[in-house]
Parts: structure tokens; sequence; C-alpha cells
């Protein structure tokens, strides 16, 4: 009888482990979460807009889809895999963009990616490069102008000096008038120089025809 009812006492305490050790474990798989998985974002540069397109996070439940410098969010609990982000700045350099993934467990962010919008629809139209002489004769100094009259507009440029980059400019997109232009000014010792104007947007960049000056 003692030992019926030792067998029975071991067995309970047993039972009651078991029991306990299957209920942490259900527990531990139970409290197992994970956060959205990684994901990439790409953007296409539009006439005051940028369209962002990225890949699904694995477990996300809703996206946020956030822009400097503005604060901080374009839009909130995006259910799709692409916005449009309206009334930029063309040609305005401090945009970034970005995406965060969300479910209960936590957030993953994209790549952010620093993008401008432009009117453009393709690389810039090649310039037409003059010289404007102010005082060459008797200062050395002038001004390289470049001019589109009409076609794609430019982000930025550089100018090259005897085939060395030397200044390099920011262009906003300001108006809605057609054409582009800017100027460099220079001062130079008695020598020759040859200038190039390369121009560039989103789309891609062109390289004027060179142009000489001779400072007496």
């Amino acid at each position: 009888m003692k030992l019926r009812k030792k067998l029975f006492t071991v067995s309970l305490s047993a039972a009651i482990f078991l029991s306990l050790v299957g209920a942490a474990s259900a527990e531990s798989t139970s409290s197992t979460c994970e956060k959205p998985g990684a994901f990439t974002l790409t953007a296409s540069p539009g006439n005051h807009s940028m369209a962002l397109n990225w890949t699904p996070s694995a477990g996300a439940v809703s996206y946020d889809v956030f822009y400097s410098p503005r604060a901080p969010y374009a839009v909130q609990d995006l259910q799709s895999t692409s916005y449009t982000v309206t009334n930029l700045r063309n040609g305005y350099i401090g945009y970034s963009f970005g995406i965060i993934a969300k479910n209960a467990c936590g957030t993953t962010s994209s790549n952010s990616i620093q993008q401008v919008s432009t009117s453009a629809t393709g690389a810039p139209t090649k310039p037409t490069v003059t010289i404007n002489d102010n005082q060459l004769y008797s200062k050395g100094e002038f001004t390289v102008n470049w001019n589109i009259w009409s076609g794609n507009a430019a982000t930025s440029g550089r100018i090259f000096e005897n085939g060395t980059e030397v200044i390099l400019s920011i262009f906003e997109e300001n108006g809605t008038a057609l054409g582009q232009s800017w100027g460099w000014f220079f001062k130079r010792p008695s020598g020759t120089y040859t200038y190039q104007v390369e121009l560039i947007n989103p789309f891609g960049t062109v390289l004027s025809d060179p142009i000489t000056v001779v400072v007496p």
C-alpha cells in the first residue's frame, strides 16, 4: 500500500513537472515575435514630385513614408508598396526619402534616397557656351556663360578649365519660363584657357563643345 502511494506521488509530480514544462514551452513559442524583414526603396523623379516604390517587407502590416526636411511623414499606415510625394521644389538637393515597415513586434527602415525632382524627362539639352570678356584685356576678367533655349533643364552643372573641374553649381527650377542659363566669373593671368560645361540632372549628363579664352 505504501509502495503504491509512493508511486502515485512520483507519477503526480512528474505529471505536474511535464505540465509546467509544456506550458513554458507553449508560452515561449507564443511569445516569439519578429519585426518586418529587410526591403529596398527606389525613386523616380517627376515635376515637383517623387514617385517612391519599394519591395514588400516580410511580416509588415503597414508602412510610413518619411522625407526630410519636412517633418516627419508624408503618409502613415500605408497598405501599398508605392507612394508619390508631391509639392516638391524642382532641383532642390536637400530632400531625403525613406520608408518604415511596421508590425506589432517593431519596425524596419528601408535604404534612404537623396534625389531631386525636375520637370525634365531626359538628360539636359546640350548648352550653348559663350564668353563675356568684361575686362579681359586690362584685368584678365571674363565670364563663361551657358544657355539652354528649350528642352530638358539641368539640376546641377560644373565647368572644366583645361580638363580640370573648377566649379560645381546647383540649379533650382524657378518659375515656368522656358530655357535656362548660368554664368561663372573668372580672373586669370596671361595664358590660354579652354572651358567645357557639363550639365546634369537625374536622367543623365551632357557636355558642351569646348571654348577657348586667351588672356593677353
